[in-house]
């Protein structure tokens, strides 16, 4: 079995955000809730190059984007948005917002995952 390069979860009260970049160098962000006996996760493929975009409102330079994916039936819609102190990621229901010193964790992490994920070794 593989493992993955990467794997971090920002949890709060009552949802987590986890960032994977698996062997395979795909990355994935996965929104949980957490359910009777185990979470609840909602995974979601992401670019290279919608990673450069979220990183451009990490950094201030984009109030907000949106994504829509579409893969076999479903469809997902990914809407993030940063003010001065909030950053937040949403699809459909689910939401996560992130602190400061988190925002630096994901933005630092998005960075290695974008450059992992075009250099082969």
């Amino acid at each position: 079995m593989q493992k993955n390069h990467i794997q971090k979860a920002f949890f709060g009260k009552d949802n987590c955000l986890k960032i994977t970049l698996n062997y395979k160098l795909e990355c994935y962000f996965e929104f949980g809730t957490p359910g009777k006996e185990s979470w609840n996760w909602k995974p979601v493929k992401f670019s290279d190059m919608e990673l450069g975009e979220i990183l451009l409102v990490l950094e201030g330079v984009k109030p907000k984007i949106s994504f829509f994916h579409k893969y076999k039936e479903g469809q997902t819609q990914i809407w993030i948005n940063k003010t001065d102190t909030f950053f937040s990621i949403k699809v459909k229901e689910l939401s996560k917002g992130l602190n400061p010193g988190e925002q630096v964790v994901l933005r630092e992490l998005l960075k290695h995952i974008i450059v992992r994920m075009n250099i082969t070794i």
